[in-house]
């Protein structure tokens, strides 16, 4: 009798240990693959202008060409080119004209190449003096647009996305009293942060224990 109770007693041991699943620690996703995206320019606010052109893409290159943008009198622009792979983005603006601002330029472009972002401006010029045509990532000027007031304009501006990406823009004219901002020739690229996700749990394997018996 005492070795059948033993043997009763150790199948239930090893029963309940099987029967108990291992807690899996969340693990870290693999990062996603890069994508890169660009657009010609946008507007937004009270005169806003969707992104045009604009493409995205997390594998080969595509691209988008405009003849024209002139939707608004806030902004015109010619021969807007944009393509992006996954990792890499360009876009590039011609005869680039914002009256108000007194803003012009012959070709802005952005580029954003693995994560690291260049901006050119070719005769460019601001209320008649000529901008750098290589500014330092997010150069800041002030200007006075006709009508509105006073602004700021960003040259070369940099900034990661929530993913962690880099995004490159040309040029960035805010409009006075926080009412929206144009922004002409923009580039993204990189690669995503990594997710946490919960992993899940491996198959349970059944634990031995001696357990005392009396009797």
């Amino acid at each position: 009798m005492r070795y059948s109770h033993a043997l009763t007693v150790g199948l239930l041991a090893g029963g309940l240990a099987a029967a108990t699943p291992a807690l899996a620690a969340p693990a870290l996703a693999a990062a996603p693959s890069g994508e890169g995206s660009a657009y010609g320019l946008t507007v937004t606010g009270p005169l806003a202008v969707p992104p045009v052109p604009a493409v995205s893409s997390t594998t080969g290159k595509v691209s988008k060409s405009l003849l024209r943008e002139d939707h608004t009198k806030l902004v015109k622009a010619s021969a807007l080119d944009v393509s992006a792979s996954a990792a890499r983005a360009k876009s590039s603006v011609a005869r680039l004209a914002v009256p108000t601002a007194k803003l012009a330029a012959s070709a802005v472009s952005a580029k954003c190449v693995n994560g690291q972002g260049t901006a050119n401006l070719a005769h460019a010029v601001l209320a008649g003096k000529r901008l750098d045509s290589t500014p330092p990532p997010n150069t800041t000027i002030p200007v006075d647009v006709d009508g509105l007031g006073r602004t700021s304009l960003t040259l070369n501006k940099q900034q990661r996305t929530a993913d962690g990406r880099l995004a490159v823009t040309a040029l960035e004219l805010m409009l006075p009293g926080g009412k929206g901002a144009l922004r002409v020739a923009s580039a993204t690229c990189g690669q995503g942060a990594p997710v946490r996700t919960p992993s899940e749990a491996p198959a349970p394997s059944p634990v031995q224990h001696d357990l005392p018996v009396t009797g």
